[in-house]
C-alpha cells in the first residue's frame, strides 16, 4: 500500500506555562494541508525500513519515527510486523509542519490495516502519544484543537471544505521544538488559559492567529520575521509561524494570488501553495496511493 502523511500548520499556538510534569500547557488548533511524505508498505520476510528525499540525520535508524511506530505496534498488538518500509521525505524537518509526527500517526493506520489488527480510538491514541506531542492529531486530521501538552485532540466540527489558499515558505533553517521551548518566556496575561479565550475562539479559524514562539524565534531569525511581513506585503490575509518554526505560512483567498506571492518569496527557500484539507478528504487521502 502506498500511504500519504500529510503536514499540519497551527492556526494559532498559546503557551501557558509550565505543568508539574516538566512540559508546557499549550492551546493549539491544527490544520491538515495538502503537502505530504509518501510512505510504501510491502509484505517482506522481514522488517526493513529506508528513507529517501530530503535529507534527514539518522533518518534509517532506530530513532526515526515510522521504525518507533512499527515497534508500538507490535507492543500494543504482539503482531510481528514484517514488511518493507519506504519513507520519502517532501516535508522538511524542523519546520513545525509536523512531518515526522504525521509519518508515525500513518505508519500505524497502515500497519492496522495490512495486519487487520484494528485498535479502539482510546488505544490508538494511547500509543500515539507515546510517540510524540502532535503525532495523535493525524489519526483525525482536518482541524482540531490541540490541549494539555498538545497532545489532547478535540476534533472541531466542519461544515464545508475549507477555502483558502496557503503559501507555506521554508528557508532551509531547522529549529528544533527543545531549543525554541528553551528560548521561550512566559509570562503575562496572554500567557493564561482567559487570556487565550479572550484572543481567539480555538474552534475557528476567523481571528487573527497568535503564535506565543514567534518573538522568541524571530529574536534569533530575525529574516523569518521578514518573510511573515513579505507576505501581508503581499496581500496574505494574516500570516504566522507554524508550531515552533521555521516555517511561515500565509492565508490568501485567491490562488492567483497565492501563486504570485510564492514566485516572489521562492528567494527565501521553499514557497508552496497548498490548500488546508478537510478532516472527510484528509481520511480518504491517507489512503488512496497505489504502489
Amino acid at each position: 500500500m502506498l500511504l500519504r502523511a500529510f503536514a499540519k500548520i497551527n492556526l494559532n499556538l498559546r503557551i501557558l506555562g509550565r505543568r508539574p510534569d516538566g512540559y508546557h500547557e499549550i492551546r493549539t488548533v491544527l490544520q491538515t494541508i495538502d503537502w505530504f511524505d509518501e510512505i510504501r508498505i510491502e509484505p517482506a520476510d522481514r522488517f526493513e525500513f529506508v528513507c529517501r528525499g530530503r535529507p534527514l540525520e539518522g533518518a534509517d535508524g532506530a530513532g526515526n519515527l515510522v521504525v518507533r511506530a512499527v515497534r508500538e505496534f507490535e507492543r500494543a498488538t504482539g503482531q510481528r510486523v514484517q514488511a518493507e518500509i519506504e519513507l520519502v521525505k517532501n516535508i522538511p524537518a524542523g519546520a513545525g509542519l509536523g512531518g515526522g509526527s504525521a509519518d508515525a500517526a500513518v505508519t500505524m493506520l497502515g500497519l492496522q490495516r495490512l495486519y487487520d489488527r484494528k485498535l479502539s480510538s482510546e488505544e490508538l491514541f494511547l500509543c500515539l502519544r507515546t510517540l510524540g506531542t502532535d503525532v495523535p492529531f493525524f489519526s483525525v486530521g482536518g482541524r482540531a484543537t490541540g490541549t494539555g501538552r498538545g497532545d489532547e485532540i478535540t476534533p472541531v466540527s466542519e461544515d464545508d471544505e475549507p477555502d483558502y489558499w496557503l503559501v507555506v515558505v521554508f528557508s532551509g533553517v531547522a529549529i528544533s521544538t527543545v531549543d525554541a521551548y528553551s528560548w521561550l518566556t512566559v509570562s503575562g496575561e496572554s500567557n493564561t488559559i482567559e487570556g487565550f479565550y479572550a484572543q481567539v475562539d480555538p474552534g475557528s479559524a476567523a481571528g487573527l492567529p497568535v503564535n506565543d514562539f514567534e518573538s522568541a524565534v524571530f529574536g534569533r531569525h530575525p529574516f523569518l520575521g521578514k518573510i511573515k511581513s513579505e507576505l501581508l506585503r503581499l496581500g496574505a490575509r494574516y500570516a504566522a509561524l507554524s508550531g515552533s518554526g521555521s516555517a511561515i505560512f500565509g492565508q490568501f483567498d485567491r490562488k492567483v494570488d497565492a501563486e504570485k506571492a510564492a514566485s516572489d518569496l521562492a528567494r527565501y527557500g521553499t514557497a508552496r501553495v497548498t490548500r488546508p484539507l478537510s478532516r472527510a478528504r484528509y481520511l480518504e487521502s491517507v489512503f488512496t496511493g497505489k504502489a
